[in-house]
Protein backbone atom coordinates (compact mmCIF):
# COMPACT_ATOMS: atom_id res chain seq x y z
CA UNK A 1 0.00 0.00 0.00
CA UNK A 2 1.11 3.53 -0.56
CA UNK A 3 2.21 5.20 2.44
CA UNK A 4 1.23 8.80 2.00
CA UNK A 5 3.04 9.98 4.76
CA UNK A 6 6.19 10.00 2.87
CA UNK A 7 6.80 12.43 0.02
CA UNK A 8 8.05 11.06 -2.86
CA UNK A 9 11.53 11.52 -4.25
CA UNK A 10 12.34 14.37 -6.47
CA UNK A 11 15.20 13.36 -8.82
CA UNK A 12 17.64 16.06 -10.15
CA UNK A 13 17.65 16.64 -13.59
CA UNK A 14 20.87 14.95 -15.29
CA UNK A 15 20.88 17.52 -18.20
CA UNK A 16 18.97 20.75 -18.62
CA UNK A 17 18.58 22.39 -22.19
CA UNK A 18 19.34 25.77 -22.78
CA UNK A 19 18.24 26.87 -25.86
CA UNK A 20 20.51 29.31 -27.89
CA UNK A 21 18.95 32.16 -29.32
CA UNK A 22 19.74 33.51 -32.83
CA UNK A 23 22.14 36.26 -33.13
CA UNK A 24 22.29 38.57 -35.97
CA UNK A 25 24.80 42.02 -35.95
CA UNK A 26 22.97 44.78 -37.63
CA UNK A 27 24.49 47.34 -39.55
CA UNK A 28 25.07 49.66 -36.78
CA UNK A 29 27.17 46.89 -35.36
CA UNK A 30 24.97 46.32 -32.28
CA UNK A 31 23.31 42.95 -31.91
CA UNK A 32 20.10 41.39 -32.23
CA UNK A 33 18.66 38.45 -30.27
CA UNK A 34 15.68 36.39 -31.72
CA UNK A 35 14.28 33.85 -29.57
CA UNK A 36 11.38 32.33 -32.00
CA UNK A 37 9.72 30.05 -29.41
CA UNK A 38 5.89 29.61 -28.09
CA UNK A 39 2.81 29.05 -29.37
CA UNK A 40 0.69 32.13 -28.76
CA UNK A 41 1.12 34.87 -31.46
CA UNK A 42 2.43 37.81 -29.56
CA UNK A 43 6.04 39.45 -30.07
CA UNK A 44 8.10 41.51 -27.76
CA UNK A 45 10.77 44.21 -29.03
CA UNK A 46 12.68 45.22 -26.60
CA UNK A 47 15.64 47.91 -26.98
CA UNK A 48 18.65 48.20 -24.18
CA UNK A 49 20.36 51.60 -23.56
CA UNK A 50 23.32 52.09 -21.89
CA UNK A 51 21.28 54.95 -19.73
CA UNK A 52 20.84 53.30 -16.53
CA UNK A 53 21.22 55.75 -13.49
CA UNK A 54 25.10 55.36 -13.10
CA UNK A 55 25.24 57.42 -16.53
CA UNK A 56 23.65 60.46 -14.89
CA UNK A 57 24.76 63.21 -13.66
CA UNK A 58 22.10 63.91 -11.16
CA UNK A 59 19.12 61.94 -9.20
CA UNK A 60 16.13 61.32 -11.56
CA UNK A 61 17.35 61.90 -14.75
CA UNK A 62 17.90 58.84 -16.20
CA UNK A 63 14.41 57.83 -14.46
CA UNK A 64 12.86 60.68 -16.15
CA UNK A 65 14.21 60.46 -19.64
CA UNK A 66 13.06 57.00 -19.57
CA UNK A 67 9.74 57.60 -18.01
CA UNK A 68 9.05 60.55 -20.06
CA UNK A 69 9.16 58.76 -23.29
CA UNK A 70 5.94 58.36 -24.38
CA UNK A 71 4.56 61.15 -22.39
CA UNK A 72 4.12 62.91 -26.00
CA UNK A 73 5.96 62.15 -29.12
CA UNK A 74 6.26 64.52 -32.30
CA UNK A 75 2.84 65.28 -32.98
CA UNK A 76 1.44 62.84 -30.72
CA UNK A 77 0.27 63.41 -27.06
CA UNK A 78 0.58 60.76 -24.51
CA UNK A 79 -3.11 60.46 -24.39
CA UNK A 80 -2.88 59.29 -28.55
CA UNK A 81 -0.23 57.08 -28.42
CA UNK A 82 -1.76 55.13 -25.54
CA UNK A 83 -5.37 55.15 -27.59
CA UNK A 84 -3.07 53.86 -30.97
CA UNK A 85 -1.92 51.15 -28.83
CA UNK A 86 -4.48 50.10 -27.55
CA UNK A 87 -6.70 49.88 -30.48
CA UNK A 88 -4.16 46.99 -32.00
CA UNK A 89 -3.55 45.44 -28.07
CA UNK A 90 -0.63 46.20 -28.12
CA UNK A 91 1.33 47.75 -24.75
CA UNK A 92 4.64 49.95 -24.22
CA UNK A 93 6.87 49.43 -21.43
CA UNK A 94 9.56 51.39 -20.12
CA UNK A 95 12.56 50.14 -17.36
CA UNK A 96 15.31 52.04 -16.15
CA UNK A 97 18.22 50.13 -13.67
CA UNK A 98 21.79 51.19 -12.42
CA UNK A 99 23.43 49.92 -15.50
CA UNK A 100 20.76 50.22 -18.51
CA UNK A 101 17.33 51.42 -19.57
CA UNK A 102 15.21 49.53 -21.82
CA UNK A 103 12.05 50.81 -23.70
CA UNK A 104 9.70 47.21 -24.92
CA UNK A 105 7.02 46.58 -27.54
CA UNK A 106 4.57 43.91 -26.89
CA UNK A 107 2.16 43.29 -29.66
CA UNK A 108 0.29 40.91 -31.33
CA UNK A 109 2.32 39.62 -33.82
CA UNK A 110 -0.17 40.12 -36.73
CA UNK A 111 -0.21 43.96 -35.61
CA UNK A 112 3.54 44.45 -35.50
CA UNK A 113 3.91 46.52 -38.80
CA UNK A 114 0.93 49.16 -37.42
CA UNK A 115 2.66 49.06 -34.14
CA UNK A 116 6.32 49.42 -35.08
CA UNK A 117 5.68 52.88 -36.37
CA UNK A 118 4.17 53.79 -33.55
CA UNK A 119 6.83 52.62 -31.27
CA UNK A 120 9.54 54.11 -33.52
CA UNK A 121 7.68 57.30 -32.79
CA UNK A 122 8.18 56.88 -29.17
CA UNK A 123 11.50 56.20 -29.64
CA UNK A 124 12.98 58.90 -31.86
CA UNK A 125 10.69 61.81 -31.34
CA UNK A 126 10.02 62.27 -27.83
CA UNK A 127 9.10 65.78 -26.82
CA UNK A 128 9.97 66.02 -22.81
CA UNK A 129 7.55 68.80 -23.13
CA UNK A 130 8.13 70.92 -20.14
CA UNK A 131 4.83 71.14 -18.90
CA UNK A 132 4.51 67.55 -18.86
CA UNK A 133 8.14 67.71 -16.94
CA UNK A 134 6.48 69.73 -14.42
CA UNK A 135 3.49 67.29 -14.08
CA UNK A 136 5.96 64.15 -13.19
CA UNK A 137 7.63 66.31 -10.76
CA UNK A 138 4.77 66.97 -8.88
CA UNK A 139 3.64 63.01 -9.06
CA UNK A 140 7.07 62.52 -7.94
CA UNK A 141 7.18 65.01 -5.36
CA UNK A 142 3.93 63.70 -3.94
CA UNK A 143 4.99 60.67 -4.21
CA UNK A 144 8.39 60.97 -2.33
CA UNK A 145 6.38 62.99 0.32
CA UNK A 146 4.19 59.74 1.17
CA UNK A 147 6.63 57.48 1.10
CA UNK A 148 8.88 59.53 3.64
CA UNK A 149 6.43 58.49 5.90
CA UNK A 150 6.90 54.92 5.41
CA UNK A 151 9.93 53.23 7.41
CA UNK A 152 10.41 50.26 5.18
CA UNK A 153 11.23 53.15 2.34
CA UNK A 154 13.08 55.18 5.00
CA UNK A 155 15.14 51.69 5.81
CA UNK A 156 16.07 51.21 2.05
CA UNK A 157 17.32 54.40 0.65
CA UNK A 158 19.12 55.36 4.36
CA UNK A 159 21.25 51.55 3.59
CA UNK A 160 22.16 52.26 0.07
CA UNK A 161 23.15 56.10 1.03
CA UNK A 162 25.41 54.03 3.61
CA UNK A 163 26.91 51.31 1.33
CA UNK A 164 27.34 53.45 -2.07
CA UNK A 165 27.86 57.09 -0.55
CA UNK A 166 26.60 60.62 -0.86
CA UNK A 167 28.84 60.89 -3.82
CA UNK A 168 27.29 57.91 -5.88
CA UNK A 169 24.84 58.49 -8.13
CA UNK A 170 23.23 54.88 -6.79
CA UNK A 171 23.87 56.28 -2.78
CA UNK A 172 22.50 59.90 -3.18
CA UNK A 173 19.28 60.36 -1.51
CA UNK A 174 16.31 62.19 -3.56
CA UNK A 175 15.15 64.88 -3.06
CA UNK A 176 12.21 67.62 -3.72
CA UNK A 177 14.76 70.28 -4.89
CA UNK A 178 15.71 66.76 -7.52
CA UNK A 179 12.50 66.64 -9.08
CA UNK A 180 12.39 70.60 -8.76
CA UNK A 181 15.30 70.59 -11.26
CA UNK A 182 14.05 68.86 -13.77
CA UNK A 183 14.81 70.28 -17.22
CA UNK A 184 13.73 70.03 -20.86
CA UNK A 185 16.91 70.45 -21.31
CA UNK A 186 18.43 68.03 -19.14
CA UNK A 187 16.45 65.19 -20.50
CA UNK A 188 16.56 66.01 -23.91
CA UNK A 189 20.85 65.81 -23.44
CA UNK A 190 20.58 62.64 -21.84
CA UNK A 191 18.52 61.80 -24.47
CA UNK A 192 20.90 62.68 -27.14
CA UNK A 193 23.89 61.35 -25.30
CA UNK A 194 22.75 58.02 -24.27
CA UNK A 195 20.26 56.79 -26.25
CA UNK A 196 20.78 57.61 -29.83
CA UNK A 197 24.60 56.98 -28.86
CA UNK A 198 23.96 53.99 -26.57
CA UNK A 199 21.63 51.33 -27.99
CA UNK A 200 23.38 48.24 -26.20
CA UNK A 201 21.18 45.02 -27.94
CA UNK A 202 18.14 44.46 -29.69
CA UNK A 203 15.70 41.41 -28.19
CA UNK A 204 12.42 40.00 -30.17
CA UNK A 205 10.83 37.39 -28.67
CA UNK A 206 7.90 35.71 -29.10
CA UNK A 207 6.13 33.92 -32.28
CA UNK A 208 7.51 35.70 -35.18
CA UNK A 209 8.35 35.35 -38.81
CA UNK A 210 11.59 36.52 -40.39
CA UNK A 211 9.57 39.30 -42.30
CA UNK A 212 8.70 40.51 -39.08
CA UNK A 213 12.83 40.72 -38.49
CA UNK A 214 13.30 42.50 -41.82
CA UNK A 215 10.43 45.04 -40.37
CA UNK A 216 12.27 45.53 -37.05
CA UNK A 217 15.86 45.58 -38.80
CA UNK A 218 14.22 48.59 -41.00
CA UNK A 219 12.76 50.30 -37.91
CA UNK A 220 16.31 50.00 -36.13
CA UNK A 221 18.15 51.54 -39.20
CA UNK A 222 15.53 54.56 -39.34
CA UNK A 223 16.46 55.32 -36.02
CA UNK A 224 20.47 55.80 -36.92
CA UNK A 225 21.21 54.90 -33.05
CA UNK A 226 24.49 53.61 -32.64
CA UNK A 227 26.72 52.81 -29.86
CA UNK A 228 29.72 54.84 -28.75
CA UNK A 229 30.04 52.43 -25.36
CA UNK A 230 31.18 55.14 -22.98
CA UNK A 231 31.26 53.81 -19.55
CA UNK A 232 29.75 55.20 -16.91
CA UNK A 233 33.02 57.08 -14.16
CA UNK A 234 31.94 54.63 -10.88
CA UNK A 235 34.01 55.52 -8.17
CA UNK A 236 35.24 52.21 -6.04
CA UNK A 237 34.47 52.79 -2.17
CA UNK A 238 34.06 50.85 0.11
CA UNK A 239 32.50 52.21 3.47
CA UNK A 240 33.01 51.56 6.65
CA UNK A 241 30.09 49.66 8.17
CA UNK A 242 27.55 51.88 10.40
CA UNK A 243 24.61 51.28 12.39
CA UNK A 244 21.45 53.90 11.50
CA UNK A 245 18.87 54.68 13.16
CA UNK A 246 16.11 56.08 11.54
CA UNK A 247 13.36 57.97 14.01
CA UNK A 248 9.61 57.94 12.61
CA UNK A 249 7.77 58.69 16.07
CA UNK A 250 4.22 58.05 14.73
CA UNK A 251 5.21 54.59 13.03
CA UNK A 252 4.01 51.45 14.83
CA UNK A 253 6.52 49.48 12.67
CA UNK A 254 10.27 49.25 12.74
CA UNK A 255 12.13 48.23 9.08
CA UNK A 256 15.21 46.61 9.36
CA UNK A 257 17.75 46.85 6.87
CA UNK A 258 21.02 44.74 7.20
CA UNK A 259 23.87 44.14 4.38
CA UNK A 260 27.05 45.15 2.49
CA UNK A 261 28.26 46.19 -0.34
CA UNK A 262 29.28 43.09 -2.34
CA UNK A 263 30.36 41.62 -5.84
CA UNK A 264 28.85 40.67 -8.80
CA UNK A 265 28.30 37.67 -11.04
CA UNK A 266 32.02 36.95 -12.11
CA UNK A 267 32.65 36.64 -8.68
CA UNK A 268 34.42 33.01 -7.74
CA UNK A 269 32.32 32.81 -4.87
CA UNK A 270 29.08 33.99 -6.59
CA UNK A 271 27.11 31.07 -6.98
CA UNK A 272 27.86 29.35 -3.88
CA UNK A 273 27.19 32.63 -2.09
CA UNK A 274 23.53 32.72 -4.39
CA UNK A 275 23.26 29.13 -2.48
CA UNK A 276 24.31 30.13 0.88
CA UNK A 277 21.61 33.14 0.28
CA UNK A 278 18.95 30.67 -0.51
CA UNK A 279 19.20 28.94 2.90
CA UNK A 280 19.17 31.66 4.57
CA UNK A 281 16.83 33.88 3.47
CA UNK A 282 15.82 33.14 -0.17
CA UNK A 283 12.60 31.11 -0.28
CA UNK A 284 9.94 30.86 1.67
CA UNK A 285 10.90 27.68 4.02
CA UNK A 286 14.41 29.53 4.33
CA UNK A 287 15.96 29.92 8.23
CA UNK A 288 15.04 33.57 8.40
CA UNK A 289 11.18 33.13 7.76
CA UNK A 290 11.16 29.89 9.77
CA UNK A 291 12.69 31.61 12.90
CA UNK A 292 11.50 35.18 12.66
CA UNK A 293 8.11 34.70 11.09
CA UNK A 294 6.87 30.78 11.99
CA UNK A 295 8.94 30.35 15.50
CA UNK A 296 8.75 33.65 16.69
CA UNK A 297 5.77 35.46 15.00
CA UNK A 298 7.65 38.69 14.94
CA UNK A 299 6.83 39.80 10.72
CA UNK A 300 5.01 38.88 8.41
CA UNK A 301 7.94 38.66 5.64
CA UNK A 302 11.85 37.97 5.80
CA UNK A 303 13.92 37.74 3.35
CA UNK A 304 17.43 38.41 2.10
CA UNK A 305 19.18 38.87 -1.25
CA UNK A 306 22.53 39.87 -3.18
CA UNK A 307 21.64 42.76 -5.66
CA UNK A 308 24.06 42.56 -8.83
CA UNK A 309 25.37 45.29 -11.20
CA UNK A 310 28.23 45.76 -13.74
CA UNK A 311 30.52 46.83 -11.43
CA UNK A 312 29.20 45.41 -8.09
CA UNK A 313 26.59 43.89 -5.80
CA UNK A 314 25.24 44.63 -2.40
CA UNK A 315 23.33 41.59 0.02
CA UNK A 316 20.63 42.43 2.03
CA UNK A 317 17.87 41.34 4.86
CA UNK A 318 14.94 43.06 5.16
CA UNK A 319 11.82 43.21 7.04
CA UNK A 320 9.58 44.66 9.24
CA UNK A 321 8.69 43.89 12.61
CA UNK A 322 6.35 45.32 15.70
CA UNK A 323 8.69 48.10 17.29
CA UNK A 324 8.33 46.25 20.64
CA UNK A 325 10.66 43.11 19.28
CA UNK A 326 13.11 45.00 16.95
CA UNK A 327 16.12 44.40 18.96
CA UNK A 328 15.04 40.92 19.35
CA UNK A 329 14.45 40.42 15.76
CA UNK A 330 17.95 41.99 14.62
CA UNK A 331 19.25 39.34 17.84
CA UNK A 332 17.74 36.57 15.96
CA UNK A 333 18.48 37.67 12.19
CA UNK A 334 22.52 37.57 13.63
CA UNK A 335 22.11 34.41 15.50
CA UNK A 336 20.60 32.87 12.28
CA UNK A 337 23.53 34.27 10.36
CA UNK A 338 26.15 32.87 13.06
CA UNK A 339 24.65 29.73 13.04
CA UNK A 340 25.48 29.18 8.91
CA UNK A 341 29.22 30.53 10.06
CA UNK A 342 29.60 27.66 12.69
CA UNK A 343 27.47 24.58 12.32
CA UNK A 344 27.47 22.88 8.97
CA UNK A 345 23.90 22.67 6.63
CA UNK A 346 22.21 19.20 7.37
CA UNK A 347 22.50 17.38 4.29
CA UNK A 348 18.48 16.95 4.06
CA UNK A 349 18.05 20.92 4.94
CA UNK A 350 20.14 21.52 1.85
CA UNK A 351 18.73 18.85 -0.98
CA UNK A 352 15.49 20.70 -0.14
CA UNK A 353 17.15 23.91 -1.04
CA UNK A 354 18.77 22.64 -4.32
CA UNK A 355 15.51 20.89 -5.33
CA UNK A 356 14.15 24.22 -5.13
CA UNK A 357 16.31 26.25 -6.63
CA UNK A 358 16.39 23.60 -9.91
CA UNK A 359 12.82 23.81 -10.11
CA UNK A 360 13.32 27.97 -10.03
CA UNK A 361 15.75 27.68 -12.78
CA UNK A 362 13.49 25.16 -15.06
CA UNK A 363 10.74 27.89 -14.64
CA UNK A 364 13.03 31.36 -15.24
CA UNK A 365 13.60 29.41 -18.86
CA UNK A 366 10.29 28.59 -19.69
CA UNK A 367 8.87 30.32 -22.72
CA UNK A 368 10.25 32.92 -25.04
CA UNK A 369 9.77 36.34 -22.63
CA UNK A 370 11.59 34.52 -19.93
CA UNK A 371 14.38 32.55 -21.62
CA UNK A 372 15.09 36.06 -23.77
CA UNK A 373 15.59 38.13 -20.46
CA UNK A 374 17.83 35.07 -19.34
CA UNK A 375 19.83 35.56 -22.40
CA UNK A 376 19.71 39.36 -22.35
CA UNK A 377 21.17 39.59 -18.92
CA UNK A 378 24.00 36.79 -20.02
CA UNK A 379 25.09 39.32 -22.82
CA UNK A 380 24.59 42.84 -20.67
CA UNK A 381 26.84 41.09 -18.07
CA UNK A 382 29.50 40.02 -21.10
CA UNK A 383 28.67 36.22 -19.94
CA UNK A 384 27.02 33.38 -21.86
CA UNK A 385 25.43 30.27 -21.82
CA UNK A 386 28.28 28.80 -20.16
CA UNK A 387 27.80 30.12 -16.59
CA UNK A 388 24.52 28.89 -16.78
CA UNK A 389 25.84 25.47 -16.99
CA UNK A 390 28.52 26.41 -14.33
CA UNK A 391 25.70 27.25 -11.93
CA UNK A 392 24.39 23.92 -12.61
CA UNK A 393 27.10 22.24 -12.11
CA UNK A 394 27.92 23.90 -8.75
CA UNK A 395 24.32 23.63 -7.55
CA UNK A 396 24.49 19.84 -8.44
CA UNK A 397 27.63 19.52 -6.46
CA UNK A 398 27.31 21.88 -3.73
CA UNK A 399 28.30 20.43 -0.27
CA UNK A 400 27.99 21.66 2.88
CA UNK A 401 31.66 21.82 3.74
CA UNK A 402 31.72 24.40 0.70
CA UNK A 403 28.79 26.64 2.12
CA UNK A 404 30.35 26.45 5.62
CA UNK A 405 33.48 27.80 4.39
CA UNK A 406 31.09 30.50 1.92
CA UNK A 407 29.53 31.69 5.20
CA UNK A 408 32.59 31.70 7.29
CA UNK A 409 33.88 34.03 4.16
CA UNK A 410 31.10 36.79 3.64
CA UNK A 411 28.73 36.66 6.72
CA UNK A 412 30.50 38.09 9.43
CA UNK A 413 28.55 40.17 11.66
CA UNK A 414 31.16 43.12 12.19
CA UNK A 415 31.01 43.72 8.31
CA UNK A 416 27.35 44.56 8.10
CA UNK A 417 25.84 47.65 8.31
CA UNK A 418 22.70 48.00 9.99
CA UNK A 419 19.94 50.31 9.71
CA UNK A 420 16.68 50.63 11.13
CA UNK A 421 13.94 53.10 11.18
CA UNK A 422 10.86 53.26 13.26
CA UNK A 423 9.65 55.33 16.56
Amino acid sequence: MLNRTISPAIPQPEKIKIPEPEIVTLENGVPLFKVNLGTQDVIKVELIFEAGINYSSAPLIANATNDMLDEGSGIYSSAQIAEMLDMYGAYFQTDCGNDFASVTLYSLTKFIDQTLPIFQTIVSEPNFDQNEINTFATQGKQRLSVSLNKVDFLARRNFLNAIYGENSVVGKMVKAEHYDALSHEQLANFYNEKYKKGLKAVVVAGKFTESNVNSIKELIKSLGFTNSSIKPSIEELLLNPEKIYITKKDSVQSAIRIGKKMFNRKHPDYFKFSILNTVLGGYFGSRLMSNIREDKGYTYGIGSGLATNLNDGYFFISTEVGSDVCKDAIKEIYFETERLRNEKIPTEELQLVKNYLFGAFQRSIDGPFSLADRQKSLFLNSLNNSHLEQYLTELANITPDILLECAQKHLEQTSFTEVVAGP
